[in-house]
């Protein structure tokens, strides 16, 4: 990754690419990089910019670099979405997960990304929600999720068991956030550790080895404002967005004209500039 610098993407340089995920790093508050191709463009320092990003005329593949005329799943072509692991149901579903039925797309990635330590994991975005993440990635899920607050409550040995754990807990709270709550500032807050008491409760004696107790952790994010009303732009009904940097949470550029979702735009060819 080559660092911006003001030749490559001052004020008024279009920069040009493919779009990647929003890059976001730890601080108070989160600190995020705009990707396209091989430039990092810094975004809390231009709160306040106008933003335009362009549509152009390809779209690639995030993980072969196909050119393809449609994207799934976040960025990836057909054939990658229908044979990789990362993009099979149980990435969505981890209890789903056929491991151990000797049908996994790819057993090494397996290894490496589901037969390891998991979290599963209270957090407030918009209210509260229960999720599960690699142990290894867990700030990283939160910050994509826009969390105001997040606590582990349970530590288990692969990603089926955390799964089936999230969907016995999702029996009695939502494993979904509203983003447009979330994107409005609107959080419903309640005391982590006391909901983690209720929901072990709750669970019985079958996952009683698996609870932790640890602190919740809190995050900000660098909004100055929130656009007056959330509506999605989005470059698959449009060639252009631009407006106000007011923003930035979880994936979402907020804009004074609307919010954009970089994520869903992964792969996009685009062009982008400030001014």
């Amino acid at each position: 990754m080559i660092p911006v610098d003001d030749e490559r993407a001052g004020a008024g340089v279009w920069v040009t690419g493919f779009l990647q995920e929003l890059e976001p790093t730890w601080a108070e508050p989160v600190q995020y990089a705009l990707r396209v191709g091989d430039v990092r463009i810094p975004l809390n320092t231009r709160l306040g910019s106008r933003l335009e990003i362009r549509r152009l005329r390809q779209k690639a593949c995030r993980h072969c670099g196909r050119r393809v005329s449609k994207l799934y799943q976040n960025g990836y072509c057909y054939p990658c979405v229908t044979t990789l692991a990362e993009c099979d149901r149980c990435i969505i579903q981890p209890h789903l997960c056929h491991y151990h039925e000797g049908t996994c797309r790819d057993e090494s990635f397996a290894r490496r990304n589901c037969m390891i330590p998991h979290y599963v994991y209270l957090a407030l975005s918009s209210h509260v929600k229960v999720g599960v993440t690699r142990k290894n990635r867990a700030l990283q899920r939160w910050i994509d999720q826009g969390a105001v607050a997040a606590l582990p409550v349970a530590e288990v040995p692969s990603r089926k068991q955390a799964g089936e754990l999230e969907a016995a807990a999702a029996e009695f709270l939502s494993d979904r956030t509203d983003w447009r709550k979330m994107l409005r500032g609107e959080v419903e807050w309640e005391d982590l550790p006391v909901v983690r008491d209720r929901l072990r409760k709750m669970l019985g004696a079958r996952f009683e080895p698996f609870w932790i107790e640890v602190p919740a952790v809190r995050l900000a994010y660098p909004v100055a404002g929130r656009p007056p009303t959330v509506r999605s732009l989005s470059l698959d009904r449009r060639e252009a967005v631009e407006g106000v940097l007011l923003g930035v949470q979880g994936q979402y550029l907020l804009l004074d004209a609307g919010v954009f979702h970089v994520k869903k735009h992964t792969g996009y060819e685009v062009a982008v500039r400030f001014v």
